[in-house]
């Protein structure tokens, strides 16, 4: 009992084992309030993460929630991750994980692109980037050497239709990007140990008085 005790001090005086022993009958809410503590560790760390490798755009990959926790038996499932109707739940796991790039061969990961020829939808996303950051729209054009007509042509064509000049940096940009690859940032990946380790694990069996099982999903199923 006394080693119990000891951990259910060590996970902070406001928690409320919920029974009267380790015989008695167990509250979830003492269960909960642990786990979704460690649920708020672990996302607030993998936004800090998010922010910090500038992985910011229109905030949909910031957006990670918990769902409520299933319980059978000892086993506990927690599910951490994005809605369905969040666009980041598509495409998290490649951020996270990075992809392979095809000349670069980085970095690890196990996605990888296969070729270099360019979707549709990849060019019209990274093109849509482009709009809502117009800062990194660079003028790639070469004027030096040209005739002041060759010059006035140019500035003719460019206002004419300068969609079509975007939309071809920005299927240069998914080229180059299939080449480099997408760089790991890992912030589903790297901070699920430090938010539900063994300690965690291991102090939760403890202060319950029972081996537990928790399994961490990133799945939201309707």
């Amino acid at each position: 009992m006394a080693s119990i005790l000891k951990a259910q001090e060590s996970l902070g005086k406001n928690f409320d084992l919920g029974g009267e022993s380790s015989q008695g009958t167990l509250k979830l809410d003492a269960v909960e309030k642990v786990m979704f503590d460690a649920a708020t560790k672990f996302i607030s760390l993998a936004k800090q993460r998010i922010n910090a490798k500038g992985k910011v755009d229109r905030g949909n990959m910031s957006d990670i929630t918990v769902s409520a926790i299933n319980k059978t038996g000892n086993r506990y499932l927690l599910t951490i991750g994005y809605d369905e109707s969040n666009p980041a739940s598509k495409y998290y796991d490649f951020q996270n994980k990075g992809v392979k790039g095809i000349k670069s061969g980085k970095p690890n990961s196990p996605y990888q692109f296969r070729t270099l020829k360019v979707s549709k939808n990849m060019v019209q996303a990274i093109l849509e980037w482009y709009l809502r950051h117009k800062n990194y729209i660079k003028n790639e054009d070469q004027r030096k050497g040209l005739s002041p007509l060759q010059i006035k042509r140019k500035q003719i064509s460019d206002v004419a239709d300068p969609m079509i000049k975007l939309r071809k940096l920005a299927k240069n940009t998914a080229k180059r990007i299939k080449e480099r690859g997408i760089a790991r940032v890992g912030f589903f990946d790297d901070n699920e140990e430090k938010a539900f380790g063994e300690d965690f694990k291991a102090k939760l069996s403890q202060a319950l008085g029972q081996d537990i099982a928790l399994t961490i999903t990133q799945t939201f199923k309707k």
